[in-house]
């Protein structure tokens, strides 16, 4: 079980980390930075795409909800993929 917490919060530690610089850093500084971070986003986009779907929004909430939403739903989920999988890899023989 340790192994499972260790490498899921090593994955939700860097994907925040990842979606804060290159948020930050492309808004910021660069246009170059921001289209990668629009890429970055885009392993996100299934989730972004299902809470658009299945969350009924109307009007500006529409724009916006989904995606902080599809992203947090995303970074738990693959946090927690990532954790399982690096969990999985250290017990096999």
């Amino acid at each position: 079980m340790k192994v499972f917490i260790k490498y899921a919060v090593i994955a939700l530690a860097t994907q925040l980390v990842l979606l804060i610089s290159l948020g930050l850093l492309g808004n910021l500084i660069s246009p170059a930075v921001n289209l990668l971070f629009e890429l970055f986003l885009k392993i996100y986009e299934p989730f972004i795409l299902l809470v658009a779907k299945l969350g009924n929004f109307k009007g500006e909430s529409a724009m916006i909800e989904p995606v902080w939403m599809g992203i947090t739903i995303g970074v738990l989920f693959y946090a927690f993929f990532l954790g399982l999988a690096g969990f999985l890899l250290k017990r096999a023989p």
